[in-house]
């Protein structure tokens, strides 16, 4: 009997559970796993993407009814009135707040903002262009000041650069001759040290006015004379200024880009010249902008031509120059 009892005894005798001092890392694991997707999810909705977001509100207004109508067969909701005073939802003007831009409405916007960008640089980069010609402008009025030839020179500023006119009158060029004078040595002697001294090409121009050349004259027609006597100038700097060759360029016009009209008193003696263009080194888009700029920005120096409209249409056209020629018999000065 008491062998009985004791087996029941041992039979449901019970021990204590082992207890688990690990059960909060479960816990803080949950909650680590669930912080990190909040975050996850707050640096996504941070981050959005206006083409992708604009591109999913297309989407999802093609994917539903085009129709305002709350059922078929009914009125639309902008249709409804309530008595006398209609209701009237239509979004303003204005355009709806709470509604993203389209991707055309994103990618004008941008567009609209890189052009203002470039123009303000432009304008920028012409206006230091600019004041960079006005201080040539000035170096070279005080080479020729001590000489009194400070009047045998004029300045515009145009859209190819800084252009200093050299009035070929009988203080440069001979009547219907290449050859410089004593005084137009002089000129291009004080001007060849500073056009040596800068980084800019240099073109030089020459120009006749429109009196034809006689036939006893060694020279073909204007055009030939014209670039004779540019051939002379580039020569002389060269030669005496050591100007680099690739830097200069020479061509003759003739009598096709004056700087005044036939019928004006000026056209004989100011059409007569040789210019020295600093040529511009900059993009197409700012040289449109120098003579602009050199209108709207008053000078303190010398005087400065304005360009004229024979020369800037001119300047459009091709400068071929071997392919008309001038036959007469008639004298004058060239």
């Amino acid at each position: 009997m008491s062998s009985s009892a004791h087996k029941r005894r041992h039979k449901h005798e019970e021990h204590d559970e082992h207890v688990n001092h690990e059960r909060w890392l479960v816990s803080y694991a949950d909650m680590l796993t669930v912080l990190m997707a909040l975050f996850i999810v707050l640096f996504a909705m941070s981050q959005i993407d206006q083409l992708k977001f604009a591109q999913f509100k297309e989407g999802f207004n093609e994917g539903t009814s085009s129709s305002n109508l709350v059922l078929s067969g009914n009125e639309g909701v902008n249709d409804i009135d309530n008595g006398a005073d209609p209701v009237n939802i239509a979004v303003m003007a204005g355009g709806d707040p709470m509604q993203a831009p389209t991707t055309e409405e994103i990618i004008a916007e941008a567009q609209t903002a890189q052009e203002t960008a470039r123009s303000a640089s432009n304008l920028a980069a012409a206006r230091a262009e600019v004041e960079d010609y006005r201080e040539i402008i000035e170096q070279i009025d005080a080479a020729l000041t001590p000489q009194g030839h400070q009047d045998q020179v004029t300045y515009r500023i145009t859209s190819d650069g800084l252009v200093v006119g050299l009035v070929a009158d009988n203080v440069f060029f001979a009547n219907a001759s290449a050859d410089v004078e004593q005084v137009g040595l002089q000129v291009l002697d004080a001007i060849g040290p500073i056009l040596s001294g800068l980084p800019n090409d240099v073109v030089v121009q020459g120009h006749t006015n429109s009196l034809p050349l006689s036939s006893t004259t060694r020279y073909r027609d204007n055009w030939d004379l014209s670039t004779s006597r540019a051939n002379s100038v580039v020569t002389r700097f060269i030669d005496v200024h050591h100007l680099p060759a690739e830097r200069l360029t020479s061509t003759g016009y003739g009598q096709t880009r004056p700087l005044y009209p036939d019928s004006d008193d000026r056209a004989l003696a100011g059409n007569r010249r040789v210019d020295l263009v600093v040529a511009s080194p900059s993009s197409e888009a700012v040289k449109a902008l120098l003579p602009q700029v050199a209108e709207a920005i008053p000078t303190d120096g010398p005087a400065e031509l304005s360009t004229p409209a024979t020369e800037t249409a001119a300047e459009t056209a091709s400068h071929d120059t071997t392919t008309a020629t001038t036959t007469s018999t008639t004298t004058g000065g060239h």
